[in-house]
């Protein structure tokens, strides 16, 4: 049985719904999605960004020029709460 990890499947989820920015930075929480994100072949640009507020404001802004779903990604922990602003904001 080929078994998929959570960052595997994460990815692949976002490849099926034609995803192709992710905006974020890494962090220790989230080094299983990066993981998977380097050894995938899924077509999507990751997006370094300065910190978690920068990402979703990119992500909104993606959104709202595109018309398409912008994605922000931050680690857990102080991570999500810098990443709240944006979110509301989207």
């Amino acid at each position: 049985m080929n078994e998929l990890s959570g960052g595997e499947a994460l990815v692949r989820m976002l490849q099926q719904h034609g995803v192709e920015y992710i905006f974020g930075l890494c962090g220790d929480t989230s080094l299983p999605f990066y993981d998977a994100l380097y050894r995938l072949d899924h077509g999507i640009t990751h997006i370094l960004t300065r910190d978690e507020r920068s990402a979703a404001y990119m992500a909104d802004a993606y959104a709202r020029v595109s018309g398409r779903v912008g994605v922000c990604e931050g680690p857990s922990g102080g991570g999500a709460t810098y990443i709240l602003p944006g979110v509301v904001e989207a």
